[in-house]
């Protein structure tokens, strides 16, 4: 499943830090948690503060941080997908996304919508096989999106202005795993 997201940046919100500096003239749009555009200096200190959720804050540097380790996430995924690698995708599953595309009723609605009709999903690796490794060829990082402290949406534009949450991935004691949405 796709989210899409509309980029429409008219008004963004600026990154605010403890020592307000004058206005910077290169800056990077970012999603914040609550999917607005969030402008964020180019030269914004490491621990400018990007979003908060809670108690808790995620920095530039966090957010940084955290992208090029999704980005290389993604990247094995990539590599996985090309491969047609069941069992290494497998070390990439939640426990919540293996509940979900395990479960008949789902996988049930899941072959209602293919675009090849007639294809029965009976199991986690026939997702793999008929919806997994199709939908996913060449995913790329454009950006992500934190939606809690753990959780992100990694961000990939599919066309001019129109991104899609082609991932979401957890940070576990395991390292970062793909969750269903709406979990």
């Amino acid at each position: 499943m796709f989210l899409i997201f509309q980029a429409c940046v008219t008004d963004s919100a600026s990154v605010v830090t403890d020592n307000e500096a004058a206005a910077p003239t290169d800056s990077e749009i970012i999603f914040g948690p609550e999917g607005q555009a969030v402008n964020v200096p180019s030269d914004a200190s490491d621990d400018a503060v990007i979003a908060r959720f809670d108690n808790f804050t995620i920095t530039k540097l966090t957010f940084t941080t955290t992208k090029t380790e999704i980005e290389e996430v993604v990247e094995n995924l990539n590599k996985i997908t090309l491969a047609r690698d069941y069992n290494r995708w497998l070390t990439y599953l939640s426990d919540e996304y293996i509940q979900t595309f395990s479960n008949p009723a789902n996988l049930e609605t899941v072959s209602a919508s293919l675009p090849t009709k007639g294809i029965k999903l009976k199991n986690l690796q026939d997702y793999f096989r008929y919806v997994f490794v199709p939908s996913r060829q060449d995913v790329r990082v454009d950006d992500i999106q934190f939606v809690s402290p753990t959780r992100v949406y990694v961000i990939m534009e599919i066309s001019r202005d129109v991104f899609a949450a082609v991932y979401i991935l957890e940070k576990t004691n395991s390292g970062w795993k793909l969750v269903p949405k709406n979990q």
